[in-house]
């Protein structure tokens, strides 16, 4: 328990302190503002499971999902999140032996020509066989042309995207239910599906480290950069137009996104424990920059931003750094799928199952204080009390606690943990200052018997 005290006697000897700031070497990305307001929260009530938001060449937005019946849901939004047209729709397509089967779909996107392209499996003829199908749909969910191609066992569509050209690029992945063997490759193709190359990224056995090709992109020179795992570690592979394998990196991190950054390096984001997540900068060849360690979480998503720093989204977080890996400001955000930045600066966020919200720019407000819950606290040798750090943004207060850093006048009297919890080692007095973002506030500490 906390109580003021009438004592007033300071002792100092000694100085011991714990930093989490950027700068420190302590690597970790410490949250230096508010976050931006929310403009508008909206339930869509669809039955569908929302997965993916893009932002229109226009104004609005494409909103995706699917159910589970294998149906497929498409929305428009505008600006002010109002549904503008929905269609639901559900695809099938022929199997390698001719039988019509239904599409699962495993990654979908909205075309610039307005139409939507669709990667996906469907069952084959023997029994625990997915084959790949890809679907190419109109502005309405009419289909175009389909294309399905054996996958020799059991497959998964990881990811499609359209390429500059008008093509498309996809990662997939085979596993042999039966004898443990798999392979994993990236293909592209033309604009009607058909295969203009493949690149296999890993083969393997039983007692073979796990490959997987789960992500792919298109680089500003023509290539593809595509990440994946490769036993426990991220695995990255850059290619050139051409599909040839130019440069291959792990990186001791598990799960894993990466993007091209806006100088022609990229950015990788990861695991390395339920409660950690790591940034990864590499050069244009791979090489690591820097790496900076956040709060936990599953990472679902990661965007650049227009300001030259990085969206990351978690499954029950949304984070947004400047280019050095800081992070400018966090929000919980329950059941996250999808984090976006948007041309606006703001960014649109999918929260589980069918909520769209959108958040405003990003503005750092001024820090007008800093301010710990107590000007004096009281504690007997062995108790420990948490304490509050509160930055202070003119009328608004942020809890700042885990990224501070805290020390006390007298070592012997008081120690004080990285999130600011104190314990009392023997009687007396001393100081507790506590530091955040340049600015630096104190309290008086008694230590009873």
């Amino acid at each position: 328990m906390k109580k003021r005290a009438s004592w007033r006697k300071l002792i100092v000897v000694g100085t011991l302190s714990f930093n989490l700031l950027i700068g420190w070497n302590s690597g970790h990305a410490a949250a230096i503002g508010l976050a931006p307001e929310t403009l508008w929260a909206k339930n869509y009530d669809t039955g569908f499971v929302l997965s993916e938001v893009q932002e229109m060449s226009g104004d609005g937005y494409t909103v995706m999902g699917t159910s589970e019946e294998g149906k497929i849901f498409l929305a428009n939004i505008d600006e002010q999140g109002n549904q503008q047209w929905s269609k639901v729709f559900q695809l099938q397509a022929l199997n390698s032996s001719g039988i019509e089967k239904q599409v699962t779909v495993s990654s979908i996107r909205h075309l610039d020509n307005g139409g939507y392209i669709v990667g996906g499996t469907v069952p084959g003829f023997y029994f625990r066989y997915n084959e790949y199908v890809i679907v190419k749909t109109d502005e309405n969910g009419v289909m175009q042309w389909t294309q399905v191609f054996d996958s020799g066992a059991y497959g998964h569509f990881n990811m499609i995207r359209q390429a500059k050209d008008g093509g498309y690029i996809n990662a997939i992945f085979t596993e042999s239910l039966n004898v443990g063997s798999f392979h994993t490759s990236v293909q592209k193709r033309n604009r009607s599906g058909m295969n203009e190359w493949t690149t296999v990224l890993g083969t393997g056995g039983p007692n073979s480290p796990h490959v997987e090709a789960r992500t792919i992109e298109e680089t500003a020179d023509g290539g593809y950069i595509v990440s994946g795992t490769k036993g426990t570690n991220v695995s990255i592979w850059k290619l050139n137009s051409s599909g040839k394998i130019e440069w291959e990196k792990t990186y001791s991190c598990n799960g894993g996104y990466v993007i091209q950054t806006t100088e022609g390096g990229y950015l990788i984001v990861g695991s390395r424990s339920e409660d950690e997540t790591v940034l990864i900068k590499t050069d244009a060849i791979g090489e690591e920059s820097w790496t900076k360690t956040l709060d936990g979480g599953q990472t679902v998503s990661l965007t650049n931003t227009s300001d030259g720093g990085y969206l990351v989204g978690q499954s029950h977080l949304v984070i947004k750094t400047d280019a050095a890996g800081t992070i400018q400001w966090s929000k919980p955000v329950s059941g996250l799928t999808k984090a976006i930045s948007v041309k606006s600066g703001g960014a649109m966020i999918l929260s589980s199952p069918e909520t769209l919200m959108k958040l405003a720019v990003y503005s750092s407000p001024p820090q007008t204080g800093l301010k710990l819950d107590s000007e004096d606290y009281s504690l007997s040798v062995g108790q420990t009390l948490d304490t509050v750090l509160t930055s202070v943004y003119g009328d608004r207060k942020v809890n700042v606690s885990q990224y501070g850093s805290y020390s006390t006048a007298d070592p012997s009297i008081l120690t004080v943990d990285r999130l600011g919890n104190i314990t009392g080692l023997k009687y007396g007095q001393t100081v507790l200052t506590a530091t955040y973002n340049g600015l630096q506030t104190t309290a008086n500490v008694y230590v009873y018997p």
